[in-house]
């Protein structure tokens, strides 16, 4: 698009400084997205669009310009928000913040409603940038998976699209709406999970017991904090697929799982000299009671991760299958 020449003689003479702005807040903010897992996007305007948008009539004068540098923090669920939010203030100086209820909206449209964060760098950083860097001010969307997901598949085959269609525009909103209900749903979650009717399933209902009976055990003082697993679901499902490598019927893993179960109680809250280390994992205890004489199962058909705390702490000398590391450091190393 040919720009009108006072745009693009504007634009060429705020690009330094805005270079230097775009750098300093995608290194600031790719590294504290990078620590908490959360997805970055950037990008500064081009003349052709920044000439695109004066033109709308919407702003007065340069100085308002509030998105020549813009950029998206992917959060997984919109209760990262605030958090978010706190960060950004500390970071840089804040101008305004938009918040999703900030704008008037009818209940039946649906559209782009993010939070939007506008600020500046901090004046000591401006101080070290070319002149001006400190007047320009960028925008950061706050924006969920979902929403992020809906921006982009619909901004560019809608919003830049080469004609003006009804139907797309139509379909869009609907998916706006669908991503809205899903939000709804994850917000809700536990109280929307309540609502429906459960059916029996053997496996979840088995899987539940074994969280149940090691979280009392680990209440009743049992088991050390340091054993606690990182996730209570992932350890029963390794609780269950060591139950089932050894028994042969499906249908008869629930009762092979009670039977584990009880010889774990009686171990860990046994009378005798028996204490669970500090280290390790807590699968590696299952792991020796299954394995003990005459324990209620057998390894032969699971393979186990060999460590120094099977040795050391819970006596397991060797295992039928062991996981092999190969392609490591160590083992390349070996000779």
């Amino acid at each position: 698009m040919p720009e009108p020449e006072s745009v693009r003689a504007a634009f060429e003479k705020a690009s330094a400084p805005l270079a230097d702005v775009e750098r300093y807040v995608k290194s600031t903010l790719e590294s504290y997205c990078n620590d908490r897992n959360y997805m970055f996007k950037g990008r500064s305007k081009t003349a052709a669009s920044l000439a695109e948008k004066l033109e709308g009539g919407r702003y007065g004068k340069w100085s308002r310009l509030d998105d020549l540098y813009a950029c998206t923090i992917v959060i997984p669920v919109a209760a990262h928000q605030p958090g978010v939010l706190r960060d950004l203030d500390r970071l840089f100086v804040k101008k305004r913040v938009r918040g999703r209820t900030d704008t008037h909206k009818a209940p039946d449209v649906f559209r782009f409603d993010g939070t939007r964060w506008y600020g500046s760098i901090k004046p000591e950083a401006a101080a070290e940038r070319q002149v001006g860097a400190g007047n320009i001010i960028f925008e950061v969307q706050i924006a969920t998976a979902f929403e992020n997901a809906w921006s982009t598949v619909t901004h560019d085959i809608v919003y830049k699209a080469d004609v003006v269609d009804w139907r797309q525009l139509r379909l869009a909103a609907q998916l706006k709406a669908a991503v809205e209900q899903v939000e709804v749903l994850i917000s809700a979650f536990e109280t929307a999970a309540g609502a429906i009717e459960s059916s029996p399933w053997s496996e979840t209902s088995t899987k539940a017991e074994i969280v149940a009976t090691f979280k009392t055990l680990h209440s009743d003082g049992h088991i050390p904090e340091m054993l606690v697993p990182a996730s209570w679901r992932r350890f029963a499902d390794n609780v269950y697929g060591l139950v089932a490598s050894y028994t042969p019927e499906q249908r008869k893993v629930p009762q092979a799982v009670t039977a584990l179960l009880s010889a774990t109680e009686d171990k860990v809250r046994g009378s005798g000299d028996f204490r669970l280390p500090t280290s390790g994992s807590l699968f590696q205890l299952v792991t020796t009671i299954v394995a003990s004489d005459g324990g209620p199962g057998s390894l032969e058909e699971f393979v186990v991760v060999d460590s120094a705390e099977l040795h050391d702490f819970y006596g397991m000398q060797s295992a039928p299958k062991v996981f092999e590391f190969d392609g490591t450091s160590a083992d390349l190393a070996a000779p």
